[in-house]
């Protein structure tokens, strides 16, 4: 039987109320996806937030350890300059001596051609002596590396002369360099290099109290330039090779070595794209 219709409905006023329950569901499923859609962004946010303050720990953590690693190479610029501190003295007290020697030639002789040669050699020796300290305040010099080619064999060789005298307070060590037939052309911060040199060489005199020849070469393997230093010393023991690039790891009475270069000579090494 067809339903009976009550008094005033028409099919329109059906399609009418279809609609509207039609709507209203529309509604209420938009309700719920908008609240979905809040809390979602809500969730989102909230990691976003998470992660932000993470990201400003680890940022923070860097920088920390960049200001850690910059103290060290600090530390152990100093400890080397202190070290080089007789050295340093000999090659700045030698052309003084000499300056002050033809001075005093100058003040006793009347002589325009004798005065004229004390004079050129007082320049000689004052610009003997500002090349020592150029040398110096590159040595102590903290920016980024400045990677420019130059041959690991001339490196070598200056490193070594500028040691030479320092090296003498090492009885019974000697210093033989192998130069290579051919350049060793790299792309490096040549002060970078020779202050990581200049830790090998001195560690390599300490290692050898009874003396013997620390042999230094510089050469090309599988594409790339190295620098090989070897000593006659007793060796590393085995149980502690995995700590010697430690910081302040050191096998060495209290008072007689900081620790930190080998360290740093690594960090360096590895700031020109290198490895020790």
């Amino acid at each position: 039987m067809t339903p009976r219709k009550k008094k005033g409905e028409t099919p329109s006023t059906d399609r009418t109320r279809d609609l509207e329950i039609a709507l209203e569901e529309e509604k209420s499923l938009s309700r719920a996806r908008n609240t979905l859609l809040e809390s979602n962004i809500k969730e989102l946010n909230d990691v976003y937030v998470a992660l932000n303050d993470k990201l400003k720990v680890l940022r923070n953590r860097d920088e920390r350890i960049k200001s850690f690693e910059a103290q060290l190479v600090r530390a152990n610029k100093l400890s080397s300059l202190g070290e080089l501190a007789g050295s340093i003295a000999h090659e700045i007290k030698n052309p003084l001596i000499a300056i002050q020697g033809f001075a005093k030639r100058i003040a006793k002789t009347r002589d325009l051609e004798k005065v004229r040669g004390y004079a050129e050699l007082i320049d000689k020796e004052a610009g003997r002596l500002a090349n020592v300290l150029v040398k110096l305040l590159d040595f102590s010099r903290m920016d980024e590396p400045r990677r420019e080619e130059f041959d690991l064999n001339d490196i070598v060789e200056d490193t070594v002369l500028f040691m030479e005298h320092h090296l003498t307070r090492f009885k019974g060590v000697n210093v033989e360099v192998l130069r290579n037939s051919e350049p060793v052309m790299v792309s490096i911060d040549r002060i970078h290099i020779q202050q990581a040199l200049v830790n090998l060489i001195n560690n390599a005199a300490q290692a050898m109290p009874k003396g013997g020849t620390i042999r230094i070469s510089a050469g090309t393997e599988d594409g790339f330039g190295f620098i090989s230093v070897t000593d006659e010393g007793g060796g590393i023991d085995e149980e502690i090779m995995e700590r010697i690039f430690e910081p302040f790891f050191t096998t060495k009475p209290k008072g007689e070595g900081t620790g930190l270069g080998l360290s740093l000579s690594r960090k360096l090494l590895e700031t020109n794209k290198g490895s020790l």
